[in-house]
């Protein structure tokens, strides 16, 4: 049995200064980012809460140009449907960045642009 405790390890430790509230967020990014959907019972709800719940917290203190640079980043795993809605709400050039560089199913697009923001849905023409 393989037990996946990433997430738990990454919201255990307190983002204290700047350095380390970037590197959480990104963490934290990659971590929300890279499942699709998880199946029922496959998660900690209680986890997942804390976790988009840290990605806010820590999203207010790092300033939206750095925030949409780390969404960029050809890195991150972004398979995440939940995490594009999320970021789709923040700030013009966070929301921009996150639709452009999710990489959904044609499903997961179906069913994400009908919940954006009318102001998000402008940024699905710049995808490629």
């Amino acid at each position: 049995m393989h037990f996946d405790d990433r997430l738990a390890t990454v919201l255990r430790h307190r983002a204290s200064g700047d350095r380390a509230a970037r590197t959480q967020f990104r963490q934290l990014l990659d971590l929300l980012g890279s499942k699709p959907r998880p199946r029922d019972g496959e998660r900690d709800e209680s986890l997942m809460a804390a976790a988009w719940l840290r990605l806010g917290a820590l999203g207010e203190t790092i300033p939206a140009e750095d925030r949409a640079e780390m969404i960029s980043d050809p890195g991150l795993r972004f398979r995440s449907a939940e995490l594009a809605a999320h970021l789709a709400e923040d700030e013009p050039e966070v929301a921009a960045a996150a639709l452009s560089r999710a990489n959904l199913s044609e499903d997961d697009w179906d069913a994400l642009v009908p919940r954006l923001p009318v102001r998000a849905r402008g940024f699905l023409r710049l995808r490629k």
